[in-house]
């Protein structure tokens, strides 16, 4: 395995085996962080109550029309 220039950065390659064992996959977030001479790489874990913090005090969603039932849907 090498480690290979990719723009202004460095990137290396995370066999697929390795990866499906931290259940990561293309487009997974990740986070990454340096520990003495470790680079340790997991996927992000989210937390409701943050994601939620992040919506702007000012939003207001707007009411979506599904149209009318087409099934066993109660309204």
């Amino acid at each position: 395995m090498k480690a290979r220039k990719w723009g202004n950065s460095i990137g290396i390659r995370i066999p697929a085996s390795m990866a499906n064992s931290i259940e990561i996959s293309d487009g997974t977030p990740i986070d990454v962080e340096l520990d003495g001479e470790k680079i340790i790489v997991t996927p992000k874990k989210y937390d409701l109550k943050e994601l939620l913090a992040q919506i702007p005090d000012e939003y207001e969603p707007e009411e979506i029309n599904w149209g009318e039932p087409v099934g066993g849907e109660k309204w």
